[in-house]
């Protein structure tokens, strides 16, 4: 004779609710981690509120206006690491547009309150602080009254009998503590599910205050965009000028000089029959030399490797081959996925020439490359824990890196304070 108990376990443990408990037990890690960092950065957030707070008010006297750039960097940084927390728990890119730099303001020039993506930050700021907190904190009281019900049995000798009580019931038996831990399981249930979905709500309501798009003034976004063609332009042509000059000087002479010992080989066969072996075998070197330099050439200008196995691969083989150990961060679910040919030579190159700054003068002992690929574009980070203090003065790989990507009409931000950590950040959409 089964007991009404027995009975409901057994139905709890059909497939539709086998399934529904395994989503819900699935989701609940990442849904609690992302629960706990919201925590943290709401109790920041307050913080940060304050402190924006006394800045604006300073304003009011002048000296404000000279921590506001600083201020509002601040709040750009704050706002994009949670987007990437947003994007982890919703696993979709959440991406803005700040406003465009005015003519002549130099890279990397502060946000400003006249951005409308600035402002929406300072929204998002408020929001995430204060309700977003509170909503935190409810979802981790659940789960913390579930943990209560479960370890009755652990507590309810080690404290009073007035003040050994889950809810409305004094646990002062074993059968009583058996019995919470029993709901207790239920509860955990229950509590799972709610921090799971109070942890979605929240991730949407930021997502939806963090992917507010700014107005770019179309004359000033035309500026932009023909600004970029030019450097772009500018930047093919020197690339053309690179290959010429590589050319010139590096397979040209290469074969110049290898057509000339095959004449001294012509004329020794004659003369010095003897030297003829050691003349062929000089002139093979030479002949590996040419090739090698071709070869060398060919891939600067678009890798073998991103043909034959695409730009997953083609990392990999840069961060294998690269002076510092750099450890790789792919979405696995993302490597079958393969952005146009331009759009994923440009990110190559743009990691490409970050890892060789990296080596040269950054002294770093270890570097990471980010990168996602979505059918939107390409989004990538590369950081290194050297000395920072890294400049985009003209003629600078930053600099070279910032134009390619221009190009696509994508971002790129450079984070570099002084004893570092160096982060690069780069957004390439691919155009449709």
């Amino acid at each position: 004779m089964s007991t009404p108990l027995f009975t409901a376990s057994r139905r709890l443990l059909r497939p539709p609710f086998r399934e529904l408990l395994r989503q819900i037990f699935r989701r609940f890690p990442p849904s609690a981690g992302y629960v706990l960092v919201c925590l943290g950065t709401g109790l920041a957030g307050l913080l940060a509120l304050y402190a924006l707070a006394i800045v604006f008010a300073l304003c009011l006297v002048g000296t404000g206006f000279l921590l506001l750039p600083t201020a509002l960097r601040a709040l750009r940084r704050f706002a994009e690491f949670h987007r990437r927390q947003v994007s982890r728990q919703l696993r979709v890119g959440v991406a803005t547009h700040y406003r465009l730099p005015d003519e002549g303001a130099p890279p990397g020039a502060p946000p400003s309150l006249r951005d409308p993506a600035v402002r929406k930050d300072l929204v998002w700021l408020l929001a995430h602080s204060v309700p977003g907190t509170l909503t935190c904190v409810a979802a981790l009281s659940a789960c913390g009254r579930a943990v209560n019900w479960l370890s009755a049995p652990v507590w309810w000798r080690l404290v009073p009998r007035e003040r050994g009580s889950v809810i409305m019931i004094t646990v002062d038996s074993w059968p009583k503590a058996i019995g919470a831990m029993a709901v207790g399981v239920g509860y955990a249930v229950a509590a799972a599910a709610v921090l799971s979905l109070l942890a979605r709500l929240h991730a949407l309501g930021s997502r939806r205050l963090l992917t507010a798009r700014a107005r770019v003034p179309l004359a000033q976004r035309v500026k932009h965009l023909s600004v970029t063609r030019a450097e772009a332009l500018d930047a093919h042509d020197a690339e053309l000028r690179r290959i010429e000059r590589d050319l010139h000087d590096g397979a040209q002479a290469g074969i110049v000089a290898v057509s000339l010992r095959l004449g001294l080989i012509r004329r020794a066969l004659k003369n010095r029959p003897e030297q003829v072996p050691e003349m062929v075998e000089a002139t093979q070197q030479l002949t590996q030399q040419a090739l090698d330099s071709l070869r060398q050439l060919v891939r600067g200008i678009y890798p073998p490797v991103l043909i034959d196995r695409g730009l997953v691969d083609a990392v990999r083989a840069l961060a294998a081959l690269s002076a510092v150990p750099t450890r790789i961060d792919i979405d696995e679910r993302a490597a079958p996925l393969r952005a146009p040919a331009a759009v994923e030579a440009a990110a190559y190159f743009v990691i490409s020439e970050t890892m060789t700054n990296i080596a040269k003068h950054s002294g770093a002992d270890s570097a990471l490359v980010w990168l996602r690929i979505t059918e939107r574009g390409i989004s990538l980070r590369v950081e290194d824990n050297g000395r920072g203090g890294a400049s985009e003065h003209a003629g600078s790989g930053i600099m070279g890196v910032r134009r390619r990507v221009a190009a696509f009409d994508g971002s790129t931000e450079l984070t570099s304070p002084p004893g570092g950590p160096t982060v690069l950040r780069v957004e390439i959409p691919c155009g449709s």
